[in-house]
């Protein structure tokens, strides 16, 4: 027989944050998401509801202007990426658009959804 029972729920378990965009029909910046620094250790693009193919621009606001990462995806799928290490920021920001140049703002025909995993 044990002799203590803790039951802790799950948002006391870990310290992860997920961060959710649904709907996204233009290439609008998301800034501070996380509303302040962080990890992130995945990203997930829905473009399920797309009928282009379409990018994620996920970059540190607070360090530059230019994206660091981009999760390309192609019309009507879902990708993933893992960062196993996590990549830092102090500003997490990310944009959805039609092409994956460096700050491309070129707007898609659709919606796309964004899902991104932090610490």
């Amino acid at each position: 027989m044990a002799t203590e029972l803790k039951i802790t729920g799950f948002h006391d378990a870990v310290d992860y944050k997920i961060v959710q965009c649904t709907a996204i029909e233009s290439a609008d910046h998301q800034v501070n998401v996380t509303v302040g620094p962080g990890t992130l250790y995945a990203a997930y693009l829905d473009s399920s509801n797309c009928s282009a193919n379409v990018s994620l621009h996920i970059l540190d606001g607070k360090e530059t202007t230019n994206t660091e990462f981009v999760l390309r995806g192609l019309a009507q799928s879902t990708r993933s990426i893992q960062v196993p290490t996590g990549f830092a920021f102090s500003e997490l920001e990310f944009w959805v658009s039609a092409n994956s140049a460096e700050a491309d703002s070129t707007s898609f025909t659709g919606t796309v959804d964004v899902t991104l995993i932090c610490i």
